[in-house]
């Protein structure tokens, strides 16, 4: 998508300090795949132990040769 932004000029060059991209289409890329990947884990994090009840109770009354805990940090660590 092609769009025309205005940018602090301060914090581009203080964003470069820290980036490997040698343009600022590059810079804007990165920082977006970041802003993403963060939030992405965040929201990962905040709904882990929503998850791990849902689990729990899903495997209530079964015995298990793991914990639901080691089964749902196995399945985070394969995605």
């Amino acid at each position: 998508m092609r769009t025309n932004i205005d940018l602090d000029d301060e914090l581009i060059r203080e964003a470069r300090r820290y980036s490997k991209a040698r343009t600022k289409r590059g810079l804007v890329e990165e920082a977006l795949r970041t802003l993403v990947r963060v939030r992405s884990e965040e929201r990962r994090r905040a709904t882990y132990r929503d998850r791990l009840g849902a689990l729990e109770r899903k495997l209530a009354g079964l015995v298990l040769h793991d914990s639901p805990a080691d089964l749902v940090r196995q399945d985070r660590e394969t995605r």
